[in-house]
């Protein structure tokens, strides 16, 4: 005769969490966390570059001032750096009805003036230029003494064209432009054409 034992019990399940799962829940948390204050010290880093960057940013403009009235200084040149850190002259060129020219003498010669007045030129290219914050830095690339040869550059603004490449402490670049307002970033400078030599 056969005896058959009843059948065991099914235990219950769990509803404890198991104690091994804990330390891994733990370790995802803590490395979360980690990554979070790495991307936070990451971005703040890149915060506070942008803003060193930012506190010595050159930024040149390229103008004149004309009178008609006076023999000396009736024309000026002027190059200023309105911006806040001092502008690394790397390369200026110079050009007049399109063509490129080397100094001062030639563009008087293409101006129609067969013998130089009276000028005084500053020389600015591989120059610092200062910020004019509260002094007055303007360059005088060239001023002109005498009416006629003052009212030839100021009839032939528009035939000019000038282009200076500059850097920034941080070797940030740019290019400023005759007459325009609005600088070009470039990744650096490229002594391209024929340099102005002053």
């Amino acid at each position: 005769m056969t005896t058959t034992s009843p059948p065991e019990p099914t235990p219950a399940p769990s509803t404890e969490t198991p104690r091994s799962s804990r330390p891994d829940l733990i370790s995802m948390l803590a490395l979360a966390v980690s990554v979070f204050a790495l991307a936070v010290g990451a971005w703040q880093t890149r915060l506070m570059q942008s803003q060193a960057r930012a506190s010595v940013w050159p930024y040149l403009a390229i103008g004149y001032t004309y009178t008609s009235n006076v023999d000396t200084n009736g024309f000026i040149w002027t190059i200023d750096n309105n911006g806040v850190g001092p502008a690394r002259v790397q390369s200026v060129t110079v050009g007049l009805d399109g063509k490129p020219m080397r100094n001062w003498d030639e563009v008087i010669a293409a101006l129609g003036m067969r013998e130089r007045p009276s000028t005084a030129t500053t020389s600015f290219a591989g120059a610092v230029i200062p910020p004019n914050t509260n002094r007055e830095t303007t360059v005088a690339a060239i001023r002109v003494h005498g009416r006629e040869l003052a009212t030839l550059f100021k009839d032939a603004i528009g035939r000019f064209s000038m282009d200076i490449c500059y850097c920034s402490v941080y070797d940030d670049c740019w290019i400023a432009h005759w007459q325009r307002w609005q600088v070009d970033a470039v990744d650096h400078c490229r002594a391209e054409g024929v340099q102005f030599e002053q």
